[in-house]
């Protein structure tokens, strides 16, 4: 009697043999994933880009058509009232602020606390994803995200300032609004990309980690700015909505006269943006080091 024999059966599997990355660009991989995520439905992003749109065509309308009228409270450093001209940059930096924080709730502050409570951890772990590339992947994608809003609407209307210039010695000396208009843009983008962010990591749900998120920029911000105007301080300054107006004021040489933004430092204000970014990061590390480590993906 002949003894039974086992058949092995391809069933169909191929070894990839695809292009593969590098370890140092796997992060790329993480930060496409979530741009792709944030883009697939409107109320992710979509509505708050088609937002940052209606403001920059807005504000760009009153710098052609009101150019000769003047801020309210806001003056040249000669004690002259700034016209709109001048003045319409800074001022629509207030109104980026609230789109931005509209994004950051619908994609920054769930971001962490969204992949934990899926367990998408798993995935990016256990196909040999660090703990950096996720960190890095998840900012630099949230970063361009905000970028979209916080730096081609501002630039948008530094260029057409220059196409207000009167003549081409005017120009010239009006070029420097470009790199300014990049600077608050970046310094925005960073503030609203990375602080919810840090927000998310701390809880695992959702909900929570947008509610926390919320109640800092909206319930801390304005509390802050109410000790700051019975203390006459720079408290305000933990507004980043407040720092980073007044940071834009000062950027294209214009005094506010009220405001929340008049009383905080230019140099605090600067200071509690990146500080604000800082520890945001820091906790955003930790928590995606702390789960993997306990073991979350049980990958290495």
């Amino acid at each position: 009697m002949t003894a039974p024999t086992g058949q092995i059966h391809d069933l169909g599997y191929k070894r990839y043999a695809g292009a593969r990355l590098a370890s140092a660009q796997r992060w790329i991989v993480v930060m496409r994933n979530h741009i792709a995520h944030a883009w697939k439905t409107w109320w992710r992003f979509k509505s708050g880009l088609g937002l940052a749109v209606i403001v920059t065509v807005i504000a760009g309308g009153v710098m052609f058509l009101l150019q000769d009228r003047t801020v309210k409270g806001v003056v040249l450093p000669s004690g002259i009232a700034a016209t709109l001209t001048d003045g319409t940059l800074p001022r629509a930096i207030q109104w980026y602020s609230r789109v931005a924080f509209l994004v950051s709730l619908t994609i920054g502050a769930r971001v962490v606390a969204g992949d934990m409570q899926s367990g998408a951890f798993t995935f990016y772990f256990a196909r040999s994803v660090r703990p950096r590339d996720y960190v890095i992947g998840k900012l630099v994608g949230n970063f361009l995200l905000v970028a979209l809003i916080y730096m081609a609407g501002p630039l948008v209307l530094a260029i057409a300032r220059l196409g207000l210039a009167e003549s081409t010695d005017q120009l010239i000396d009006l070029l420097p609004v470009i790199p300014k208009a990049l600077a608050i843009g970046a310094l925005g983008a960073l503030a609203f990309s990375t602080v919810p962010l840090g927000f998310s990591a701390l809880v695992q749900n959702p909900r929570y980690s947008m509610a926390l998120w919320a109640s800092y920029y909206l319930i801390v911000g304005g509390m802050a700015w109410v000790l700051s105007a019975a203390t006459d301080s720079g408290v305000a300054a933990l507004d980043l909505a407040a720092s980073l107006d007044r940071i834009a004021f000062w950027l294209y040489d214009l005094e506010l006269v009220w405001g929340r933004a008049k009383r905080i430092d230019p140099y605090v204000a600067l200071g509690s943006v990146l500080a604000h970014a800082g520890v945001a990061i820091a906790i955003v590390v930790w928590q995606v080091r702390r789960a993997h480590l306990r073991g979350i993906g049980g990958g290495s």
